[in-house]
């Protein structure tokens, strides 16, 4: 390695250490803070230029990632989450049936719409629901965060690394679809029904849960009218970009720009509301990675670096267990974003199988810990506010045992789908 290539290994590895950990003795870290200093970092080394750094920053996927945050946020203005709130109650008589609506509830609506969109605004419904029949709402929750995650598998839109592998790979919307949607139809069922027996003593339990109701968005009926065509009209146009001369992230664009004509039609101070919806740090998060992993890649790092990994190696093709495995862990270890960045850099892109096979194993890690995606933190530090504490271990201890089932159910998918 000549002196370039070791000062980026030495930036690459103190900041994916520092994601993983998310602070230091003297400060937390925030991790879009931590991938812009190390973007910065590899700058400073000259691993890569600063038109390089710039070039390496994939603008499809942070405008696919806008529009679809202010297509939930236009849904969330016109009552579409207090809508879905109200159906959920006629599931009340029954913990198995309540536990079932919520999982599939969330789980559609992140194939539709980012999960830790979802989940920010699926939360506090769910936490209200049970304080009305007064029920412990730990196991709705856990199956609210792992449905949000299994659910977003089934479309490029899912989840911000489905759309990342997607807009680096160039497989279509539909192309991708079709084998995803069965992978997660089938690792939902099976994570219902493993929740059902770990919490079938739990999912009538009274609980009193201590913290007032938050106070859910009023119905608009026009508005909502107007947003679920939109909705049903940016699906269309993703199914479209197939046959088209288009791409995701145009329809994306156009939805979000209607979506806030919709919200800016009450009053142009909507405007504020609207851009705290934004989740900006994801999408500074994803700046600094781009950045990041493109200065890995000039550097001749990752080569360097793929060599060493059995499977990934100049020539070689990992199957898929072991894709699988080493994007589990990895996942876990950084979070499933980073993960999911860097192995795409060590694999043939071109092979549909594989893009499958990380989609989903990235997704699915996400359930093993709370700290395993961004929907679980989002899901935990929530719930919180309500006087609602999910244990780690706890979570954990389940986490674990769906993590490997689904991992199984999705390999045999994959095999059955692709053989």
């Amino acid at each position: 390695m000549d002196l370039v290539t070791i000062a980026a290994l030495i930036v690459f590895i103190v900041t994916y250490l520092l994601i993983a950990v998310n602070r230091t003795p003297w400060y937390r870290l925030k991790r879009c803070d931590v991938a812009l200093i190390g973007a910065l970092g590899m700058i400073i080394v000259h691993a890569v230029s600063i038109g390089e750094a710039a070039d390496s920053i994939d603008f499809k996927v942070l405008f696919l990632l806008l529009g679809m945050m202010t297509l939930v946020a236009g849904l969330e203005f016109a009552g579409f989450f207090t809508l879905v709130s109200n159906r959920l109650l006629r599931f009340s008589g029954s913990g198995a049936k309540l536990l079932a609506a919520v999982m599939a509830s969330s789980a559609v609506l992140s194939a539709i719409a980012l999960n830790d969109a979802v989940v920010l605004m699926f939360t506090p419904i769910v936490i209200k629901c049970c304080r009305r029949i007064k029920v412990n709402p730990i196991p709705y929750l856990v199956g609210l965060m792992m449905s949000a995650n299994i659910g977003s598998i089934a479309t490029p839109v899912g989840n911000p690394q489905n759309a990342y592998i997607v807009s680096h790979t160039g497989i279509d919307f539909l192309e991708y679809s079709l084998y995803s949607i069965p992978i997660s139809f089938c690792c939902l069922i099976i994570t219902y029904l493993i929740l059902l027996l770990i919490y079938r003593k739990k999912l009538m339990q009274p609980a009193l849960i201590s913290k007032d109701d938050e106070e859910m968005r009023k119905i608009d009926g026009l508005r909502l009218e107007i947003m679920i065509g939109i909705l049903c009209a940016t699906f269309i146009g993703f199914i479209l970009t197939g046959f088209c001369d288009f791409e995701l992230y145009h329809v994306a664009i156009v939805s979000g720009i209607a979506s806030a004509i919709v919200i800016l039609s009450g009053s142009i101070w909507n405007a504020g509301w609207l851009a705290e919806r934004i989740d900006w740090s994801i999408l500074l998060f994803f700046i600094g990675l781009f950045v990041l992993i493109g200065g890995a890649s000039h550097s001749g790092l990752i080569s360097d670096f793929s060599s060493y990994i059995p499977g990934f190696g100049e020539g070689e093709t990992p199957d898929n267990l072991t894709l699988s495995i080493y994007t589990v862990v990895l996942s876990n270890l950084v979070s499933n974003v980073p993960a999911v960045m860097l192995i795409s850099e060590m694999m043939p892109t071109a092979d549909l199988m594989l893009c499958i096979v990380l989609a989903a194993a990235s997704t699915l890690a996400g359930n093993t810990t709370l700290l395993g995606s961004a929907a679980n933190i989002i899901v935990a530090e929530r719930s919180e506010k309500y006087g609602v504490r999910i244990d780690f271990f706890r979570f954990m201890a389940v986490g674990i045992i769906v993590t490997v089932a689904t991992i199984a159910v999705m390999l045999i998918c994959v095999n059955l789908m692709f053989e």
